[in-house]
């Protein structure tokens, strides 16, 4: 039943149709949760580090992991890491690039936000913020946080990662569901084994719970989907797609029009304020690790004031995307 729970999630269901980063992160957390629940801490330690690479955000679990299981893991798990440190450090001088830089300077909310956020951490996760959670999350929360104070042992621990997992991914921002999903794995075990030792008529009724709420995170997918018929029958190209989602798409480079395919092929290219470029046709670099623009020939940029800058301002597409030339 809480694999059942885990799968049956709007974010999960679609995560798992798509390349999505976080499901992968959850994926090497799970494994070194069971790793480390066994005894085996170096291996747990191996795929946390495996994790760091994957996202950043890892580097929290990697303390949630150690308060739990032990600070031994740490080394290695950093060691593990150590390729995509040294990678990041290379290209960007920060090893934990884009972690720190300006353009993600607002990643921790104030005090007067985050007291909020914790202590309605079960309404948090109920609330859709971006990409809905489920219904549910907010019961498990509090099924769990009752049931830590009543476990003992490895139940105690998984309790425990959830509970302390969850409270640190409130606390980011801007909030999403995404930073949730590797720590809702333990938060539905806990959950169902405490469902479980309750032996009590009850536990049919969440079953159906269960069972409703799946049919109502399908149904929703059902209409999600339907946005993607167009693409994926080709009926519409990549950039025509993207151009329609940008509205949930900020700060991605999305060339709308093929200005930039069609142009700017075989100059040399600087990126700012775009930090989500999967998109980019042609190498470039960007200001979070290049000073000046000198040796560029077009800057790359959105919400720019064409006044304050000593460039000629040769186009902009219908989702705002500023091209310039140097002068």
């Amino acid at each position: 039943m809480a694999t059942f729970s885990f799968y049956i999630t709007w974010l999960v269901s679609w995560q798992s149709g798509s390349a999505y980063i976080d499901l992968i992160r959850t994926f090497l957390e799970i494994s070194a949760l069971w790793s480390l629940i066994r005894g085996k801490w170096l291996r747990g330690s191996l795929f946390l580090g495996l994790a760091i690479g994957t996202k950043w955000l890892s580097l929290g679990s990697l303390a949630i992991y150690a308060l739990i299981f032990g600070p031994q893991i740490i080394s290695p798990a950093l060691l593990i890491a150590s390729p995509w440190f040294i990678i990041a450090a290379y290209f960007t001088r920060n090893p934990v690039y884009p972690l720190f830089e300006p353009f993600l300077s607002h990643t921790l909310p104030s005090f007067t936000e985050l007291i909020p956020r914790i202590l309605f951490s079960p309404l948090s996760l109920t609330r859709p913020v971006d990409d809905f959670l489920t219904p549910l999350a907010g019961i498990f929360f509090i099924i769990t946080l009752i049931h830590f104070f009543y476990s003992k042992g490895n139940v105690r621990k998984i309790s425990l990662l959830g509970l302390l997992g969850i409270l640190f991914s409130v606390s980011l921002n801007p909030p999403s569901s995404r930073f949730m999903l590797p720590f809702l794995p333990a938060l539905t075990i806990s959950t169902m084994y405490a469902l479980d030792r309750l032996k009590h008529p009850s536990l049919n009724f969440f079953k159906y719970v269960l069972l409703a709420s799946f049919v109502f995170i399908l149904a929703l997918r059902v209409i999600a989907f339907e946005k993607y018929i167009p693409f994926l029958t080709l009926r519409q190209t990549r950039d025509e797609f993207l151009t329609q989602m940008s509205p949930k798409l900020p700060d991605t480079f999305i060339d709308s029009d093929s200005f930039v395919k069609d142009n700017l092929e075989g100059k040399k290219i600087i990126i700012d304020r775009l930090h989500n470029l999967y998109y980019f046709p042609y190498d470039f670099d960007h200001t979070s690790w290049v000073e000046g623009d000198k040796g560029y020939d077009y800057l790359v940029t959105v919400k720019e004031d064409p006044g304050n800058l000593n460039m000629e301002l040769i186009h902009t597409n219908q989702v705002g995307i500023q091209i310039f030339k140097l002068k």
